[in-house]
């Protein structure tokens, strides 16, 4: 395994080449006689790699970065804003294709974030709680279309408030024969669809988005899931996000993460919160576990090794739960590891990492275009 990881890291690190500047923004060519852009770029490399639960897969990823300013202005008032892509496809038939964006209109008097998704992903279900066995495993698959979609006004410096606008729609399930998923006792077992209406607020005064150096990211939003909405499922959720970097070095970075979301109401379980993935608490498969809650914290320091060679530790703690009874010291999720980079733009500090994450089940590698957070 880690042999395919590193043959995945050598591919990426010659196809970083593949990066150019362009012209016009993309999305923005009507502000063409009053916009122009400097520091835009894109990055775009294939993908090949190997897990045991995808076997060997294949695909694209790329980031277009870029900047919306008026001629006259120094550009020092806006940051850089960012528009990512991934699509890949696997030996175990799952495709996924994702964009993702996050715009700060001139000056930063708006912010525009969303997310466009279609998901095709036999994926592992092992239950709801945060005790759940190995061997209570089995196997589902389903569609999903997501759109989200996040309109946010400056207040003041760095403040920004505003709307959001999730639809999501879950169809097309296989299950395991004789699995709970199949006898339908499981809360959103057959899909449907997720519409709901948020309210975000936002303080954000990193430096760079892609990779910060220093500042403060808060994020507080709550989802209103509802049939009036043309929702298949009545909940609601709380979520909460905080993010602090120091640099006290040069290119020497603390960086610490807390996350949280509170769900209540009919919650079906892909709405449910999990534990894992590449962001937060590396070192667990992503849905691994799964609740209507979950809490956790991470931190990690970056510092630089030679030429455009990084290296990072990290830590972890949390878990999910049903309710506060259930957070229990022996049973809490760890996650310590380390991890390599290379800098693909010195400039917007935009990275590629291998990972190597260990947990309470063992150790996962994650190989990523841009940090965890």
């Amino acid at each position: 395994m880690g042999k395919i990881i590193l043959f995945l890291f050598c591919s990426l690190f010659i196809f970083s080449s593949v990066s150019f500047s362009q012209k016009k923004i993309l999305g923005f060519s009507s502000l063409s006689d009053t916009i122009e852009t400097s520091k835009n770029g894109a990055f775009l490399i294939p993908l090949l790699y190997y897990t045991p639960d995808t076997r060997w897969a294949a695909g694209a990823a790329g980031v277009y970065y870029f900047k919306i300013a008026k001629k006259d202005s120094t550009q020092l008032d806006t940051r850089t804003s960012n528009i990512q892509l991934l699509a890949d496809y696997t030996q175990n038939k799952q495709a996924d294709l994702w964009a993702t964006w996050n715009v700060f209109v001139q000056n930063e008097a708006y912010l525009l974030k969303g997310d466009l998704r279609f998901r095709n992903f036999p994926d592992k279900f092992y239950g709801i709680g945060n005790n759940t066995p190995v061997s209570q495993l089995e196997k589902y698959s389903y569609n999903l279309i997501q759109i989200k979609s996040m309109f946010l006004k400056k207040i003041k410096p760095d403040l920004f408030m505003g709307f959001d606008y999730e639809f999501e729609k879950e169809y097309g399930f296989k299950y395991t024969s004789g699995g709970r998923l199949e006898k339908g006792t499981i809360t959103g077992f057959n899909g449907g669809i997720g519409s709901a209406i948020g309210l975000v607020g936002v303080y954000d005064s990193r430096d760079i988005i892609i990779n910060a150096q220093k500042g403060t990211l808060f994020e507080l939003s709550t989802y209103f899931f509802n049939n009036i909405v043309g929702s298949s499922f009545n909940f609601f959720n709380i979520n909460t996000t905080y993010q602090k970097y120091w640099n006290f070095k040069k290119n020497h970075v603390l960086a610490f993460q807390f996350k949280n979301k509170l769900s209540y109401g009919n919650v079906p379980f892909l709405d449910a919160a999990t534990l894992g993935n590449d962001d937060i608490l590396r070192g667990y498969p992503k849905n691994r576990y799964r609740d209507k809650h979950f809490i956790g914290t991470q931190a990690e320091y970056r510092f630089p090794l030679f030429w455009r060679f990084g290296l990072v530790t990290f830590a972890g703690v949390g878990d999910v739960f049903g309710k506060p009874t259930d957070l229990q010291w022996n049973l809490l999720k760890y996650s310590v590891g380390t991890g390599l980079r290379f800098v693909i733009n010195p400039l917007e500090k935009l990275n590629i990492r291998l990972d190597y994450a260990y947990g309470r089940e063992g150790g996962y590698f994650y190989f990523m275009v841009a940090e965890s957070f």
